[in-house]
C-alpha cells in the first residue's frame, strides 16, 4: 500500500512552522504496514498545488493525503483548487452552516461571513467530518488514487485521521509490511553498521533503514514476512546486546522506570550542567513516582556544597567539573534521598567556560549504590543544547544497563 503526501502552506516553506503533520502521518501509515513513497511541500499558490497534485498522482499512490489550506482566510485556496482539479462544482451545505453558526453562538460570537466557504462541499466527492474544528475534509478518486484533503491544524488533522482516514486505509491493506524498529544508543552509526555488517550483508530478505539522532540510532527492519524480520532482529540482538535499549516507540526513560519498578529499585539525581533534564525525562513516564524519589539541580558551587553536601575541599582542589566532584555528588544525593542508586552529572555545556584542560563538552557522570561509586568521563561537542541532551542520554543509558544487570 503506497502513500503520497502533499503539504500546503507558505509558512512551511519559510520555516515559520515545522511540518510536523507529514512526520506524524508518515509514522501512522507506516505502522499500518504502508509505505510513504513521496512527500512534497508547496506554497499557497494554485499552480504550485496543481503541479504537486499532478506529480504525486503520476507516481500512482493508493492514497494521496493533502494537508493545509482549508481554513476561512484568503490564502486558504486548497478547497477551490482541489474542486477545480477534480472537476466538481461546489455546493453550499445549509445544514452545516446552521450547525456551525450555532457552535459560534455557544462561544458568545457571531460567525464571520468568511467562514461560509467552510460550508462548501463537492457535488462529486465525499466529506470527512472534523470532530474538533470547523474545516471539514474531502475525499475524491482520481486515476485510481484516493485523494484525502485535511486541514493543516495538527489537532484537527490528527483527530480526522484517527477517526476516519486511518480506519479507511487499514481496511485497504491486504499485504502489510511487517516492521520492527530496534532502538540503540551509545554507539555511533558508522561503528554500528560495521558491527552488524556480516548479518546485514546476508540473504535475509529484509529492508534495513538507519535513523540516527542525538539519542542514538534506530534500526528499522521490514519485510512482508514476519519470520524474516524476527530472524534478522534476533541476530542483531546477539551482536549488539545491551546497546539495544528497546523497540518501536520505547524511550530509555520508559525502560528505566519499568525495569526499576520490576526490580523494586529507587533512584535519585543530582544535576549540574543538565539543569534538571534527567529528572524531567524520568518524571515524564507515568508511574515514575514509584522509583524516582527526588532530584537536585545544584548548578553553582555553593549549591553543590550547601545543598548537596559536596566537600568544599573537593571543589577547591579538583573543581566543580571533575571526577571526584561527580563521585561525591552521586553518593550524596543517594544518601540524602535514601535511594538504591544516586546518579550525578557535572560538566561544561558551553559555548563558553572551557579551558585547554577542561574543554567545552567535557562531562563527568557519577553512579553510586551501597557497594560502589563509579564515574565516567565523556567529551561531547560545543553546542550547548546538544551537550545537555547527549549528557542526559549517556547518564540514563548507564543507569538502564546497571538496573538491567542488577
Amino acid at each position: 500500500m503506497n502513500i503520497a503526501l502533499l503539504s500546503i502552506g507558505n509558512e512551511l516553506l519559510s520555516g515559520d512552522t515545522l511540518n510536523t503533520n507529514a512526520a506524524w502521518i508518515g509514522r501512522k501509515v507506516t505502522e499500518l504496514g504502508c509505505s510513504v513513497q513521496r512527500q512534497i511541500t508547496v506554497p499557497d499558490d494554485e499552480s504550485s498545488i496543481v503541479d504537486g497534485l499532478n506529480r504525486l498522482i503520476d507516481s500512482k499512490p493508493n492514497y494521496l493525503i493533502i494537508t493545509g489550506g482549508l481554513g476561512p482566510t484568503e490564502d486558504d485556496i486548497t478547497r477551490t483548487t482541489l474542486f477545480r482539479f477534480v472537476g466538481t462544482e461546489a455546493v453550499f451545505d445549509n445544514g452545516y452552516w446552521s450547525a456551525l453558526s450555532e457552535r459560534f453562538k455557544r462561544f458568545g460570537m457571531n460567525i464571520p461571513e468568511s467562514n461560509r466557504n467552510q460550508a462548501l462541499v463537492p457535488a462529486l466527492g465525499g466529506v470527512i467530518p472534523n470532530p474538533v474544528g470547523s474545516a471539514r475534509g474531502f475525499q475524491f478518486k482520481v486515476d485510481g488514487s484516493i485523494l484525502v484533503a485535511l486541514p493543516g491544524v495538527p489537532a484537527e488533522m490528527k483527530s480526522m485521521m484517527e477517526q476516519t482516514v486511518i480506519p479507511m486505509i487499514a481496511k485497504s491493506v491486504t499485504e502489510p509490511t511487517m516492521i520492527r524498529t530496534l532502538r540503540t544508543t551509545g554507539i555511533p552509526e558508522s561503528a554500528l553498521i560495521e558491527r552488524i555488517a556480516d548479518a546485514t550483508a546476508g540473504d535475509h530478505g529484509c529492508n534495513i533503514g538507519y535513523y540516527p539522532s542525538l539519542y542514538g540510532v534506530d534500526i528499522r527492519i521490514s519485510s512482508i514476512r514476519q519470520d524474516r524480520v524476527d530472524r534478522l532482529s534476533e541476530e542483531l540482538y546477539s551482536l549488539l546486546g545491551s546497546m539495544i535499549y528497546g523497540e518501536g516507540k520505547d524511550t530509555i526513560e520508559h525502560v528505566i522506570v519499568h525495569t526499576a519498578i520490576e526490580k523494586h529499585k529507587t533512584v535519585s539525581v543530582a544535576e549540574s550542567c543538565t539543569g534538571g533534564l534527567i529528572g524531567h525525562r524520568i518524571t515524564e513516564i507515568p508511574g515514575s513516582s514509584a522509583i524516582f524519589k527526588g532530584g537536585l539541580v545544584v548548578y553553582g558551587n555553593e549549591a553543590k556544597i550547601t545543598v548537596l553536601g559536596v566537600e568544599q575541599a573537593c571543589i577547591n582542589s579538583y573543581g566543580a567539573v571533575s571526577k571526584t566532584t561527580a563521585g561525591q555528588m552521586a553518593t550524596k544525593v543517594m544518601e540524602k534521598f535514601g535511594t538504591d542508586y544516586g546518579l550525578s552529572v557535572t560538566g561544561i555545556a558551553g559555548p563558553g567556560g572551557g579551558t585547554a584542560e577542561k574543554p567545552v563538552g567535557l562531562v563527568y557522570i557519577g553512579l553510586a549504590d551501597s557497594q560502589s561509586n563509579q564515574v565516567r568521563e565523556f567529551t561531547f561537542g560545543t553546542d550547548r543544547n546538544r551537550n545537555k541532551l547527549r549528557t542526559s542520554q549517556a547518564a540514563l543509558n548507564w543507569l538502564r544497563v546497571t538496573l538491567q544487570n542488577d
